[in-house]
């Protein structure tokens, strides 16, 4: 009779630790953010760095063609307000790796957390086939690479 305890027991025992892995799995499964981390996004692709969500919407010539504004979605998911300033966050860089400034007025924009905004840049630049944009998240040196070519963006 007390090999049928210890069986039983073992098959208690063995439940509760199954039990025990499945609960924490779970756990784990429900506290991720979901989002794919990668280094280089395209046109319309969520970007995702820092609990920071940023998608390049879209670009259009300006001026004759000899600009180019882009139009950025950015969502707040950290637990502070975060306060976006173009020449900080956003390094758009020309041909001989000289940073361009941005010439669009809304310099800072403030955006609450669980805030969505779009903010919008503008830079003079050459036409070219290849375009890209660094988003830098304030968090040490961490950034992303927007890439998109010239037949993604639209005329004025």
């Amino acid at each position: 009779m007390g090999n049928l305890l210890n069986g039983q027991s073992k098959k208690y025992l063995i439940l509760g630790i199954c039990i025990v892995i499945i609960a924490f799995a779970i756990f784990i499964i429900s506290n991720s953010d979901n989002h794919i981390l990668k280094s280089e996004y395209s046109m319309n692709e969520l970007g995702y760095l820092d609990k920071i969500e940023v998608t390049l919407k879209k670009a259009n010539y300006i001026n004759n063609n000899t600009g180019i504004e882009l139009t950025f979605e950015i969502t707040n998911l950290t637990n502070n307000t975060i306060t976006i300033n173009a020449d900080n966050y956003f390094k758009f860089y020309d041909i001989n790796s000289v940073q361009i400034p941005n010439k669009y007025n809304n310099d800072v924009k403030i955006v609450k957390k669980n805030e969505t905004i779009n903010y919008k840049l503008q830079y003079d630049v050459t036409k070219k086939e290849l375009y890209e944009i660094y988003f830098y998240s304030q968090v040490v040196e961490n950034n992303i690479k927007f890439s998109f070519t010239s037949s993604d963006i639209q005329t004025e």
